[in-house]
Formats: structure tokens, sequence, C-alpha cells
């Protein structure tokens, strides 16, 4: 007979993020300190550990902390910047733990708290592609209204494509469908629009505000409408749907600009150092006019 064991929930607010290569979670340190501890400052707790450990690493020739310490941008939740933690994989955390004075109950605790969240984990991202996605953004330190936005406009971008797919549509004639619903809804073409952000390869949207997603999601999804309701078949009813999905969301787009005196289109991008080298590695997952 099998023991059950009861899910440990008290390290549910310890910071982390999923490795996808390494299908690995990497923890924030200073969160696992302060559940440890209880310390009122886990900052300088972490810091007096590596000082401690540094010396004793130069005296006996010990492994140094450094050698599994992994740096990832969070948010702060009192001012929303984001900032780069100390993390480490679980082998990582239990190194440290050593050099931390707690109970054996709350280290057990831990230790089960992370193989029960690794598993879970894993088995999600391998059933659910979407979630691979939205633990990507998240380690590149976006925002969950700007994932949520995100996800939404692929959600919708591949509703069109099926739609696309499904009435004759072929090889180049996507990025010209896409590029007409992208001009109707902005008044600039795909390639004006990322010159604007400063890309030259990679996803557009994975560049473009919150804003900007809301209404290419609206252009797409009024296209797909389009689409439906008059049965377009092939490149010609297609291009028609795409004239009218692309109006339409253009409408809206000077309606709301109207309304707020701001612009939608913006040349605000998130391309820096090596968030940008990322996403141009993974460029090509959706097409490469969009």
């Amino acid at each position: 007979m099998t023991n059950e064991i009861e899910p440990t929930e008290e390290f549910d607010s310890v910071r982390k993020v999923f490795v996808e290569d390494e299908e690995t979670w990497y923890y924030v340190v200073v969160d696992v300190i302060e559940k440890l501890t209880q310390t009122r400052n886990p900052s300088r707790y972490w810091t007096d550990i590596k000082r401690r450990v540094q010396r004793q690493a130069d005296r006996l020739g010990r492994e140094e902390l450094y050698d599994f310490i992994v740096k990832f941008p969070f948010r702060h939740s009192d001012n929303n910047r984001t900032y780069q933690f100390d993390c480490a994989t679980q082998a990582g955390i239990l190194r440290i733990v050593q050099d931390i004075q707690s109970d054996n109950d709350t280290i057990e605790r831990l230790k089960l708290w992370m193989a029960e969240t690794a598993s879970r984990r894993i088995d999600e991202l391998r059933l659910d592609p979407i979630e691979r996605e939205r633990e990507r953004y998240r380690r590149l330190g976006r925002s969950e209204e700007w994932i949520h936005a995100r996800l939404a406009s692929v959600a919708t971008r591949n509703e069109l494509t099926d739609e696309w797919k499904k009435r004759g549509v072929q090889g180049r004639e996507y990025g010209i469908l896409t590029n007409t619903i992208h001009e109707g809804t902005f008044e600039v073409s795909v390639r004006t629009h990322k010159d604007l952000k400063g890309i030259e390869k990679g996803e557009l949207r994975d560049q473009m505000t919150p804003r900007e997603l809301a209404f290419t999601i609206l252009g797409e999804d009024m296209t797909t409408t389009e689409i439906r309701k008059t049965d377009a078949q092939n490149f010609p009813e297609n291009l028609e749907a795409a004239v009218k999905g692309g109006a339409g969301a253009g409408k809206l787009r000077r309606q709301f600009e109207e309304i707020t005196g701001e612009p939608v289109v913006s040349s605000a991008s998130f391309l820096k150092g090596e968030e940008r080298a990322e996403l141009e590695e993974s460029a090509g997952n959706e097409d490469d006019d969009t």
C-alpha cells in the first residue's frame, strides 16, 4: 500500500522560473532563505552566506557558490520594475541550505515541495505547448498582462490561418493577407512597423505593446468572421475578407485614438541584450511576416 503525502503549499510564494531546454526549475535564493529563516532581511542573510562560503572555498578549495548560481529577471511587486535575482536549481538550493540554520522538518518540507513542483510542471509543459510559451515570456521578464495579450493573439492567429488553409490559401499568400490586415488596422505595413521598433529579425508581435496586440487580435478576428460569413474560397476572396477585416479594425483604432488622444502604433519594444538574441533565435514559430 502506498502512503499518501499531503501537498506542501507553504513554499508556493517562492518565485521560480522554468528553463524549458533543461526541464529544470530555478528558485529565487532570497525567497527560500526568507521561508527557512523567517529573517526580515533575506538579502543581507544571503550576502553573509556568500561571504562565509567564499572564505571557506578559498581556504579548502571547495566548489564556489557562483558555480551554480544563475541570475534571472523578476518584477518587484512594490514598483513593478524588473531586477536580476540570484537563482539556483533544486541541487543548488540544497547546497545552500547546508549553510542555513533551520530545523530539519522545514528543510524536508522544502525538498518535498520542490520535488512536487518539478514533477507537476514538467508534466504540464509536455502536455501543453502554450504553457511552454508562457514560461518563456516569464523568463524574459514580461508582465502577466502582456503575456495574456500575446497568447490571445496566438490563438486568434491560429484560428485565422486554419481558415486560410482550409480555403486554399498557399505559400506567400499568407504573408500578403497578413500585411493587408495589418495595413488596414494600423495604416502601416508590417515592415514599416518593424522598422519603427528597430526589429531586423524575429516576431513583430513579440515587441508589440498590449494595445497594439489588442488591435491585431481585433483585425484578425474580424477577418475570420468575414471569411466564414462569405464562405471565402481561394486567395482573391480571402483578400477581400482581409481588406474588410483590416478596415473594420482600423476604424475602431481611429475612434480609440480620437477618444484617448493617444496613438496606438508605438516605437516601444523589448529589444535589448540577451532578450534580443533569444527572440531572434526563436523566430519562425509564426509566419515571418507577422
